[in-house]
């Protein structure tokens, strides 16, 4: 019987194996001390499995601190036997502070205001762990909160190596404090430091969220009121600019023909400014969009190009257009408007900041993707195909100091305000520049040296529409044209090279001298074969 019971309990060997009363008792003996282990690794799993979730459980009170402390109390005095448990605050300009207070009798007290530390006289043994710093036990020590001698087990909360305050755990005098209740005091106290952390870190969050937010609440009410102040303005000033040129067709005198040039330009750059306010308000709210459309390509880089036109003049400066017009197509799909509007702020902050030299306009086709599109009509086909425009725009003007290099597109920013503070302009028209051309898909960039004048260079997407029409006649190939160019200046003289490549007979100099010159000895070799 006593065999069948063992072969229910997984003693099969018993059966098989001849034994002796001694081997058996033996057995019985080592099956008792596996069964003792296994269930010590069993429960020492299971303390720790609880440690892991009392460590956890410490940190999900998030922002409540107080709460926090009061938990970390209460689950002190369930698994250590106590009397008092202080969690205590390190003031290093004042007196410290008990945070929280729990005691035997279920009576809980926070922030029961400044109280010495140092209050708990220590009368009697310290005994100092050297293996575990910040962790101090007192075995007899006369408390003045009590009025009796305590035994105090000390573990300091440490946040970035510095000591934030402590938990004090009180018992009666001269009580023993276990390995295991000092390890596990100290896990508390860690974990305590971590969740002042984390509930730190939450505060600090919440703090900069409502900050977010009432600067994006404060900066949607600015463009608002940016918005409706530049509507208002726009509305008189509109009346002043179309008013302005009737004064065209009156008599005046020189000073009142002086004083409508000051009126008509100081208007011009206000309107101009109004503007740029109401785009980089549209472009913070993300309210302005590009439109497509067929346009032509060079006329309007030509009409662009002559709005500076006199301006350049006026300065003596050398305004160039360099572009291969048998590249660059001419009817393209893309928004016309921006574009001109891009071409325009970055000419006029090239003239404006250029008192010599030249300004130089370069265009260019980078090939980017072919979209597969093929119309037809009676009168003309049509392929599509979407490419860049690469833009460059080199001038000699004053140049950008290499400290505000990366500020030039950034809106009200104008550089060295001893350098420009004599022009006109808030700084907007590069920061508009630059949203523009991202909001087209593009970049722009910018190199500069003082003193030695800027390039700006940016990408433009563009649809290129390759039209044939059915009605254009052929070029008549024997009209026969001889073009002469004469410029000082060699980068002018390269760029209308490149306009007139079509043309077989064009003579370049860049002097007239040279050109009588050079007809002198035509003139002699003519003379030398007819005397020959």
């Amino acid at each position: 019987m006593n065999l069948l019971l063992g072969l229910d309990k997984g003693a099969d060997d018993y059966l098989v194996k001849p034994f002796s009363s001694r081997e058996l008792n033996t057995r019985i003996r080592a099956n008792i001390e596996l069964s003792l282990l296994r269930r010590k690794i069993l429960f020492q799993l299971c303390k720790q499995e609880e440690m892991k979730q009392l460590l956890f459980s410490i940190t999900l009170f998030g922002s409540e601190i107080n709460e926090t402390f009061l938990y970390v109390a209460k689950q002190i005095h369930r698994r250590l036997p106590c009397e008092r448990i202080h969690i205590i605050s390190n003031n290093k300009s004042k007196d410290n502070k008990i945070v929280t207070l729990y005691e035997d009798s279920e009576n809980i007290t926070q922030n029961i205001g400044n109280n010495k530390s140092k209050s708990q006289t220590f009368t009697n043994l310290k005994k100092c762990l050297d293996n575990k710093p910040g962790i101090d036990v007192y075995s007899d020590v006369y408390c003045d909160n009590v009025h009796k001698n305590v035994s105090i087990l000390s573990v300091e909360i440490r946040l970035n190596n510095d000591v934030w305050g402590w938990i004090k755990v009180h018992r009666s005098s001269n009580s023993i404090w276990l390995d295991s209740e000092i390890e596990l005091l100290q896990q508390i106290s860690n974990q305590t430091g971590l969740a002042i952390t984390y509930a730190n870190l939450l505060k600090e969050n919440a703090a900069k969220e409502i900050q977010l937010k009432a600067a994006e609440i404060a900066n949607k009410t600015k463009n608002q009121i940016l918005a409706n102040t530049s509507h208002e303005l726009r509305t008189p000033l509109g009346v002043i600019v179309g008013l302005l040129p009737l004064f065209d067709d009156i008599p005046l005198t020189n000073d009142q023909k002086d004083m409508i040039s000051i009126i008509s330009h100081a208007s011009d750059v206000i309107l101009s400014i109004v503007n740029d306010i109401l785009d980089v308000a549209k472009l913070e709210a993300q309210k302005l969009t590009l439109t497509n459309r067929t346009f032509d390509l060079l006329e309007l880089i030509e009409d662009t190009f002559e709005t500076f036109g006199k301006k350049a003049s006026d300065k003596k400066i050398e305004l160039i257009l360099n572009c291969n017009i048998d590249i660059l197509p001419r009817y393209v799909k893309s928004d016309p408007e921006r574009l001109k509007q891009v071409l325009s702020h970055l000419l006029s902050n090239s003239v404006k900041f250029t008192n010599r030299g030249e300004i130089i306009l370069t265009i260019s086709v980078q090939a980017r993707e072919v979209f597969d599109e093929y119309e037809e009509t009676s009168t003309y086909s049509q392929t599509t195909k979407k490419e860049n425009l690469l833009i460059e725009l080199c001038d000699t003007g004053i140049g950008i100091n290499s400290e505000y290099i990366q500020y030039a597109l950034e809106s009200f920013s104008q550089g060295d305000t001893s350098i420009t503070k004599n022009q006109d302009g808030t700084g907007l028209g590069p920061s508009i520049c630059k949203s523009l051309i991202e909001l087209n898909g593009g970049e722009i960039k910018v190199k500069s040296r003082l003193g030695k004048g800027s390039k700006f260079w940016f990408t433009w997407k563009v649809e290129l529409l390759s039209i044939k029409s059915s009605l254009e006649t052929p070029f008549n190939e024997h009209v026969q044209t001889r073009i002469l160019i004469i410029h000082p200046i060699e980068g002018v003289r390269n760029a209308m090279l490149k306009f007139l490549k079509k043309f077989e007979k064009v003579d370049v100099f860049d002097t007239f001298d040279k050109v009588l010159v050079q007809q002198n000895h035509i003139k002699n070799l003519m003379i030398d074969r007819l005397m020959i």
